[in-house]
């Protein structure tokens, strides 16, 4: 009730935030739970300041509505908190620019009250003006001599005319550093008690400069008792790679940035796209895991099956016919489109060169096939130009083939974070089903599958002992899913070991844990909330010395087996509860879920970190499977080698690493 007394408050609820809250208002709301910390309803929540009951429909707008209506003061303090921290940092890098009187607009001693005051504010808005241009110039990726420019000097004078843009120096010697080093303290600060991470290697090359340059990102999953689990994502170093001995460059450098950002000793493992020197890094810097892009591998067996010679022939030939479709042919093409009560559109050709294109170029084609098969019948400068039965059916099975893909592509990038645990199931799917040879197949159809099941099968082979590990990391992340625990592309063998390697692990941080804490009697790992079900406690040694007893060789054994069997019977009764929990469907929040039932597993969720944060694509997979990732490059080529690290660097951390970017239609 709004007008409810806070007295409530002292009897009330235990109150807790969404599992998956980002808005900073859920400081002062939150849901009812039971005595073990669940939800009890999600459709009502309590506002903390005076305890009332408010309605909950997803969004935080009725929230943000009840602060202002009733607790004014609260509602003050959640604006001003109520800025992205990395937007904060840009907003409070620079000190209030401190104009010099001068000319007609110097102020003397004795001018009155309300013109210093205009003066004042004069000052603040030209330092706002500088804060959104150097912000402007960081999340749009542009050469800092844009301050330069006459046309944006133009722009700036008509925004306000007294204002004075700084000098291209000045950006870049001052306010860029400046914002860098306020930015690299804030990730830092996010780093710290991170116990495991993933990395990546974005390798680019910059052709107005002619050099090459590799961004390295860290991914982990980050657990807060109030939100539950979060992605976090963050570019830690831009760097060129030099062409000589370029594997032992790229090792040296990736080691000086773990070392630098403390994190030498936590990387689980690091997602690349299988360059031989990336790879070859990865060896020398013997991480636990070097996993191949999803990303990259899809796009590299589909172009190697565009490659051949009958499937590329047809694409030159689909190209032509879309060539051909142009004044006056075309106006002969909308008038078949309108007489079959098609849509009235021209056709498309895959300039882009992408599979993606050349899908969609393949999918007009046949939606307007009626059209265009009657137009050439009749159009007097077709008959040197065939489109018949055969290609029609061609064009209808590379179809087939490309569209479980573009289902994966959309899949995988409309996630808000495509976790490591998809890239079994989803390869399993592409191999099994869609790249599996049927009896009814044309030459062309089956040796375009046969090609791109070869490149995806061998990324991801089991045939050498790196590529075991490879298969054996992907297991239990996937494993780790309720979507996918159930795992039934694989073998009761390959299933049992899966298990057996969950075992070791929880059995290992459970060691570790006693390790550092002596005489650990019960074990949460969430150290500041009670346990869902408290372990039973471990054997402790005597107190007093048993190395003069001559029994202490047998009896001391003993004890150290009797402790590894508790152990051993603690994680199979967990791992038990995990498996016995419901299948969550395949369109439900796997991060949400574990959330939610942390507190019921002691270990599992810290195996889930351990595995999870290693991205499943070495860079966000709208730059692969879509223009956007053109429009970066671009972006990219235009930055002084001098400023790439700093500009890269502040442009991804401005942003969510998976935040679609624009595409070069736009």
């Amino acid at each position: 009730m709004e007008g409810e007394s806070s007295a409530t408050s002292c009897t009330g609820p235990k109150l807790v935030a969404h599992p998956r809250a980002k808005s900073k208002v859920w400081k002062y709301f939150g849901f009812d739970t039971d005595a073990n910390g669940f939800i009890l309803r999600w459709k009502r929540i309590y506002c903390r300041v005076c305890m009332s009951q408010i309605a909950y429909s997803g969004n935080t707008s009725n929230l943000s509505y009840h602060l202002e209506k009733n607790h004014p003061v609260e509602f003050n303090e959640f604006i001003k908190s109520n800025t992205d921290p990395i937007r904060e940092v840009f907003a409070t890098t620079f000190p209030r620019i401190k104009t010099e009187p001068s000319g007609l607009h110097a102020q003397s001693p004795s001018e009155p009250p309300n013109s210093r005051q205009g003066s004042e504010c004069d000052k603040r808005r030209h330092s706002d003006l500088t804060v959104a241009v150097i912000t402007f110039i960081c999340e749009g990726l542009y050469p800092v001599s844009l301050v330069e420019e006459p046309s944006f000097r133009t722009l700036m004078s008509t925004v306000d005319p007294v204002y004075s843009l700084p000098s291209q120096r000045e950006v870049a010697v001052k306010m860029l550093p400046q914002m860098y080093c306020r930015t690299r303290d804030m990730v830092f600060g996010e780093l710290v008690g991170l116990m495991n991470c993933g990395v990546s290697t974005d390798l680019w090359h910059s052709q107005t400069q002619n050099r090459t340059y590799i961004s390295l990102s860290m991914h982990s999953v980050k657990y807060d008792s109030t939100v539950g689990f979060s992605m976090i994502n963050r570019c830690l170093k831009t760097f060129e790679v030099q062409e000589d001995n370029t594997a032992k460059n790229i090792t040296r450098a990736i080691y000086e940035v773990f070392v630098e950002w403390g994190i030498a000793h936590k990387v689980s493992g690091a997602t690349t796209n299988g360059s031989v020197d990336l790879v070859q890094a990865c060896s020398l810097l013997e991480l636990s895991v070097e996993m191949p892009c999803l990303g990259h591998a899809i796009n590299r067996a589909i172009d190697e099956g565009f490659q051949l010679p009958r499937v590329d022939s047809f694409f030159v030939r689909c190209r032509k016919l879309v060539d051909h479709f142009k004044e006056p042919t075309l106006y002969l093409l909308k008038e078949k489109q309108k007489q079959h009560g098609l849509t009235q559109c021209a056709l498309i050709t895959d300039r882009a060169r992408s599979w993606l294109a050349t899908l969609a170029m393949l999918e007009r084609l046949k939606e307007q096939e009626i059209a265009i098969t009657a137009t050439l019948r009749e159009s007097s400068s077709s008959h040197n130009f065939t489109f018949d039965g055969p290609h029609w059916c061609l064009l209808d099975g590379l179809i087939e083939v490309l569209q479980p893909f573009k289902v994966v592509a959309n899949m995988i990038t409309q996630c808000s974070y495509p976790t490591i645990s998809m890239v079994r199931p989803l390869l399993h799917m592409l191999l099994m089903t869609t790249l599996k040879v049927k009896e009814g197949d044309l030459k062309e159809i089956s040796m375009t599958k046969e090609v791109i099941s070869k490149v995806l099968s061998s990324t991801y082979s089991q045939n050498t002992q790196l590529s075991q590990e490879i298969s054996t990391f992907l297991n239990i992340a996937t494993f780790l899913d309720p979507r996918y625990k159930k795992l039934p592309f694989l073998s009761l063998q390959e299933h049992s070991k899966v298990e057996s390697s969950i075992i070791e692990e929880c059995k290992a941080i459970l060691e570790k844990q006693i390790a550092e804490q002596p005489g650990l009697a019960n074990f949460s790992w969430v150290s500041d909330e009670p346990p869902h079900k408290k372990l039973a406690p471990l054997r402790e040694p005597a107190a007093s010395s048993t190395q003069d007893n001559p029994l202490a060789a047998i009896f001391g054994q003993f004890d150290l087996d009797q402790n590894q069997e508790e152990l051993h019977a603690q994680v199979l009764e967990e791992l038990g509860n995990y498996k016995s929990q419901r299948v969550l469907g395949l369109n439900e929040d796997p991060l949400l879920w574990w959330s939610t039932h942390a507190p019921l597993f002691p270990t599992l969720p810290k195996v889930l970190q351990k595995y999870w944060c290693v991205p499943a694509t070495s860079v966000p997979c709208h730059r692969m499977f879509n223009s956007s990732g053109t429009a970066l490059f671009g972006k990219r080529n235009r930055i002084a080698p001098a400023l790439v690290d700093q500009q890269i660097f502040l442009y991804e951390n401005s942003r969510c690493y998976y935040e679609r970017e624009p595409c070069e239609a736009d």
